[in-house]
């Protein structure tokens, strides 16, 4: 190793790359070349580091816009409680209703068992009525023939 090895510094890249001395022994064309390779690959890990910087500065923006919308998130979540809820008291209401209803089915099937009940006894009614009345004519014609005969 030199002596511009020892010597220099990131501070006298602007020396090195101008050519000047290192101190007080000049460096070599070599030297200048690796440092100015040095100086490329810095410039190179800078740009990289600026790229990073603003990604990370995106990221905070991206994140901050997320925690400003955090109070619409909590608002969307209450609504999806809410509806939740709804459903629920839905089926619930639903359920309750579809039990009502097979219980008036169940109550319409029967008044119209007994309906038909009531019919076919009206008709066994009427027909005994029918028998008496055709019973009550026979005998009022028998009468009123007796009481020809008789005068």
């Amino acid at each position: 190793m030199d002596e511009c090895d020892q010597k220099a510094s990131p501070s006298d890249w602007g020396m090195v790359k101008s050519g000047c001395a290192c101190g007080t022994v000049p460096c070599s064309p070599t030297m200048t070349k690796h440092w100015e390779a040095e100086l490329e690959a810095l410039k190179g890990n800078n740009a990289k580091l600026t790229a990073a910087l603003l990604e990370s500065t995106a990221n905070v923006t991206e994140l901050e816009c997320q925690s400003n919308q955090s109070p619409e998130m909590e608002r969307l979540k209450e609504d999806m409680e809410s509806m939740n809820d709804l459903m629920e008291q839905k089926d619930m209401l639903t359920q309750k209703l579809e039990e009502q209803l097979s219980g008036a089915e169940q109550r319409l099937e029967e008044n119209q068992e007994e309906q038909e009940s009531f019919r076919k006894s009206l008709r066994t009614l009427l027909e005994l009525l029918d028998g008496k009345i055709f019973e009550l004519t026979e005998l009022r014609d028998t009468l009123a023939r007796l009481i020809e005969e008789a005068s």
